[in-house]
């Protein structure tokens, strides 16, 4: 079992050495990873780590913007680590809950629950607008696309080539191809 102390910044006003204290005075480590002034959207060093980590490992963060630049993020690497079977302690969090991935949990929860209920409010907007004749969808690709993508493919063209080469998506193609099929039966 290792435990690393990940320490980083991403402006030049957030003290490296100030985390760096801080940490090794409460918390006893193996190794110390720093990673001042770093692109706030790429954290090599983390990355890195992260991959490295083992299971039984532990990995002591100063607070949950170390691991992400949105909760999301961070909760996403905390359930990555849990999987793992890797302790997480993030400093700040430790004296509300312990152990710390509870409050990621639930966070994790909140979140999933906030785009449930978007895809919900969603749903009920394109129903009210198709009953008002509003919403009819997204036009359909004209046959004689279909027709050359058919033909493509019995070229021996791959499908994923095909969508690529009609500038449409894989999955249209197949809807697309399914629906033709259908038919021809």
């Amino acid at each position: 079992m290792t435990t690393y102390l990940y320490i980083g910044s991403s402006t030049e006003n957030q003290d490296v050495d100030q985390q760096a204290e801080r940490l090794a005075e409460v918390y006893p480590y193996d190794i110390i990873v720093r990673e001042p002034n770093a692109d706030p959207g790429a954290k090599p060093k983390l990355d890195r780590l992260l991959k490295r980590l083992r299971s039984g490992d532990r990995l002591i963060v100063k607070d949950v913007s170390r691991l992400g630049r949105s909760i999301t993020q961070a909760a996403r690497v905390a359930k990555d680590l849990k999987s793992r079977n890797v302790m997480l302690v993030v400093d700040n969090l430790e004296p509300l809950c312990n152990p710390t991935l509870s409050v990621f949990t639930l966070i994790e929860c909140a979140a999933q629950m906030d785009r449930d209920l978007l895809k919900d409010r969603q749903a009920i907007g394109i129903a009210k607008a198709r009953a008002a004749g509003k919403y009819k969808g997204r036009k359909a690709i004209p046959a004689k696309l279909v027709k050359k993508a058919q033909e493509l493919i019995a070229k021996g063209m791959k499908r994923k080539d095909v969508a690529s080469t009609l500038s449409i998506g894989e999955s249209t193609l197949y809807k697309y191809l399914a629906l033709a099929r259908q038919k021809e039966t």
